[in-house]
């Protein structure tokens, strides 16, 4: 016998594991990119004092591959609708 307050909800009870995945997920990305923003350490004397430190954009390679094949399908699906359209347009002359 169950009490009709403390019915569970699986609605709710997913919106709150998608809620702390979410949260998960956003710490484990800003770790990411404070790891990759921070300048690597050199020795006293290898370099001189007055040499510029290049700082490098923090960049999460797991999403950038994904992402370019993702343009590449879109700038050549694109390329095919120009030339459908100029086509239409020049009317299907050769």
């Amino acid at each position: 016998m169950s009490l009709p307050g403390f019915r569970r909800d699986p609605i709710r009870e997913e919106l709150r594991r998608l809620n702390r995945e979410s949260t998960r997920l956003g710490q484990t990305a800003r770790r990411l990119v404070e790891e990759s923003a921070q300048i690597p350490r050199r020795p006293a004397g290898a370099f001189p004092a007055s040499a510029p430190i290049s700082r490098r954009e923090p960049v999460l390679k797991v999403e950038g591959r994904l992402a370019r094949r993702k343009v590449l399908l879109a700038a050549s699906v694109a390329a095919a609708l120009a030339y459908i359209l100029f086509r239409l347009v020049a009317g299907w002359t050769a």
